[in-house]
């Protein structure tokens, strides 16, 4: 069995080749221990200090020089034994928290909160958190825009929720409905920095835009229904699918 096993236990590479140095040198300097063992000089101390820590080497100091040996190597079945013996301190410790941690916990535990949005005033409250949530340098991601229902209201009111993303200076990832690709009122602005946008040969009146820890569901019907997400591994997934859908859109 080689030595190298040690490391099942606890032992790192470093205390394994001076523990092993030492069994073939017996009682020797830090000097020759470096050069048997392959550590380096500067590191020996550290190494050897953990040895002694846990009882497996010893060390003395002889004219001033200090010499290291290993110890009968019985000392390892009982540094396994203080092992055990700590574990179970730990494990004492860990129950006697676990009642505060567990409260703590749930309490800073993410909810996933949803929120159902209706009407043009919907979308402009939950545009309206876009803008405020996100700063220059920020991205939000967007896949299945189209034209919606009413193509003309939908058309004044992002025209009107672009003005306010252009102040606040965000970016965004967008993927178009090709139905949409000759139409500058909605694709403009993201032909300009940091902005991207690309678009996808489909229809639909589903938009899906990603923000922060944020997905918005947006049904752009007659009378638009928005729901609002808030759980970041929703967003995260979500992302997963732009990302797909992005690598597949043309410019």
């Amino acid at each position: 069995m080689e030595l190298q096993d040690l490391k099942k236990i606890g032992l790192t590479t470093g205390e394994i080749n001076v523990y092993e140095a030492l069994i073939d040198l017996g009682e020797t300097t830090r000097t020759e221990l470096a050069k048997k063992s392959g550590v380096s000089p500067s590191k020996i101390y550290d190494v050897a200090n953990r040895l002694i820590e846990k009882g497996i080497i010893s060390s003395v100091k002889k004219n001033g020089i200090i010499h290291f040996s290993a110890l009968n190597p019985e000392k390892i079945k009982d540094y396994i034994e203080q092992k055990e013996k700590d574990i179970e301190k730990e494990k004492i410790l860990i129950d006697s928290m676990l009642p505060m941690l567990l409260t703590r916990y749930q309490k800073t535990d993410e909810k996933t909160d949803v929120e159902v949005f209706y009407g043009w005033e919907g979308m402009k409250t939950a545009f309206n958190d876009i803008i405020k949530s996100l700063n220059k340098g920020e991205f939000n991601y967007v896949f299945g825009a189209g034209k919606g229902i009413d193509d003309k209201q939908s058309d004044r009111f992002f025209s009107q929720y672009y003005m306010k993303k252009k102040e606040k200076g965000f970016g965004t990832k967008i993927i178009f409905n090709e139905e949409l690709r000759g139409n500058n009122y909605r694709t403009q602005i993201f032909k300009e920095k940091p902005n991207q946008l690309r678009f996808l040969n489909h229809e639909t009146v589903s938009e899906i835009n990603i923000y922060k820890n944020k997905t918005l569901i947006i049904l752009l019907l007659k009378k638009p229904i928005i729901i609002r997400i808030k759980n970041q591994e929703a967003a995260d997934s979500y992302k997963q699918f732009f990302d797909t859908l992005w690598s597949q859109a043309k410019e």
